[in-house]
């Protein structure tokens, strides 16, 4: 399986301690450290902590200076005993995402040895009662680095602030502007660089054009034998469109190298047909399924979508829309033309004609296009988030993927999605598709393989964008903006 990762999460641990406790601090620290030693090779991330404690503020000043140097992501303060409030004071200015940890009592009797969760308390509350202009917050964690309850918290977090560092700085790239009429993903450029730090070049669709023509025959040949040994070809009419899926493939991959983009949006129709003779729906399988994450229709902010989801799970994204809803069983319909993966596909995905004809040519009628990537999605957990176009909120849901052969079922990628959970809450198909239209949600869904809306609700926190709240079904009209 292909990793999208740009770089690693870079965490910092310092530890704050006052001189008269008792508890054996140094024990606590290095204890704590080599805890961290061990979840930095499982959880995949760089580690640095500071060898000496922090006891006074100048203490404090050279370790945030010592930190800084060190371009730390995520810095943790473990109060690893009752310390000064003037500690936290300068700590807090960091540039980095801030954790502030405590950790158990180690005797049972006598004297308190360490005091660390009330200095936590006294930290959290500093940071906001005390210092509400540095506009900072922390998460708090509690235990030690082996513990359950750490662990399952310290995971989603480095999850969570892997994806936001990852996509920072991106660079994608629009070809074509944004599909006729789809008007509903448009953005602004300016938030999407202010809040996320993403930008986007903007690529006029005769340029990619240009790249198909240019395709020396030689590379050609060699994607479409890759083409043929990763997909079952339906007919001769699909086979006739596999030169055409083999240079546009080379043609985005040129394209993408040159760029050096992170991911693509591409506007599939209508010029792919009508200038080109194809649909790019399997190119576009294609190149995802090998790291080049391609999504159509032009959705910028669904590729941003996905490629949080991407660096949450490690694992490709795909992208889907929603197209039917069954209240019997609360299940959703999942369905997009044809960007099977192999990741998600149940048996090897299918290259066949596209099921809807275009354009239409006097004498000729309704031209059929190849080819699609069609598939049926294999049983799974799934994830299911997206940032709105606005770029202010968020919605996240998750379930699984069903294999039920009496239900309706179409050409194309699709699959049905039960066991529903919107925000980690059962909600019914109904009310789900409801809390959709009234909030006026993009019709596009991005996918992921995995249980991870814990690490998608964590990273938007930290973003600061704000959840799309269930609105339950009503017979009558309701307003959004009034709810």
């Amino acid at each position: 399986m292909r990793s999208s990762m740009k770089r690693k999460l870079k965490v910092g641990l310092v530890g704050l301690i006052q001189l008269n406790y008792r508890g054996n601090k140094q024990e606590v620290y290095n204890k704590s450290v080599e805890g961290l030693r061990k979840l930095s090779q499982e959880l995949d991330f760089e580690f640095y902590w500071r060898k000496d404690f922090v006891v006074t503020k100048n203490d404090a000043i050279q370790a945030l200076k010592e930190m800084e140097d060190q371009e730390i992501d995520f810095l943790l303060v473990q109060s690893t005993s009752f310390s000064s409030g003037y500690l936290i004071q300068i700590l807090a200015q960091t540039k980095a995402y801030l954790g502030l940890w405590a950790v158990p009592e180690i005797t049972t009797l006598g004297p308190l040895p360490l005091n660390s969760f009330c200095n936590m308390n006294l930290n959290m509350s500093i940071i906001d009662r005390f210092l509400p202009y540095l506009g900072k917050d922390a998460k708090w964690f509690y235990g030690f680095a082996e513990d359950e309850l750490f662990k399952r918290r310290f995971e989603v977090t480095i999850r969570a602030l892997r994806a936001i560092v990852n996509v920072k700085g991106s660079n994608y790239a629009l070809v074509g502007g944004r599909a006729p009429g789809f008007d509903n993903l448009f953005y602004d450029p300016r938030l999407l660089m202010s809040k996320f730090g993403v930008s986007v070049d903007e690529i006029e669709f005769g340029d990619l054009k240009k790249l198909f023509f240019e395709q020396s025959v030689g590379k050609v040949r060699e994607i479409e034998r890759e083409i043929r040994e990763k997909y079952f070809i339906a007919d001769e009419f699909a086979e006739g469109f596999i030169e055409k899926m083999a240079r546009l493939v080379c043609a985005v991959r040129e394209l993408a190298q040159k760029g050096n983009y992170d991911g693509l949006a591409i506007s599939c129709w209508p010029r792919f047909r009508s200038e080109l003779g194809m649909v790019p729906c399997g190119a576009y399988a294609f190149l995802s399924d090998e790291g080049n994450t391609t999504v159509c229709e032009g959705d910028i902010v669904s590729l941003l979508s996905m490629k949080i989801l991407e660096y949450i799970s490690d694992y490709p994204a795909i992208l889907m829309d929603l197209s039917s809803f069954d209240m019997s069983d609360n299940s959703i319909f999942l369905w997009h033309c044809g960007i099977g993966s192999k990741y998600y596909s149940k048996g090897q995905p299918i290259l066949e004609r596209h099921f809807n004809p275009g354009p239409y040519v006097d004498g000729k009628g309704w031209l059929e296009m190849a080819p699609v990537a069609s598939m049926k999605f294999s049983e799974m957990q799934a994830t299911i988030a997206r940032i709105g176009n606005n770029l202010s909120e968020y919605f996240v849901m998750t379930g699984e993927f069903i294999n039920d052969e009496s239900k309706p079922d179409y050409f194309g990628s699709r699959g049905w999605l039960g066991k529903l959970k919107y925000f980690g809450q059962e909600i019914s198909a109904l009310d789900l598709m409801n809390t959709l239209l009234v909030r006026k949600v993009e019709h596009h869904f991005p996918v992921v393989k995995g249980i991870w809306d814990n690490e998608f609700i964590e990273a938007m926190n930290w973003l600061e964008l704000s959840p799309v709240k269930k609105v339950p079904y009503k017979d009558y009209y309701q307003n959004y903006k009034l709810i």
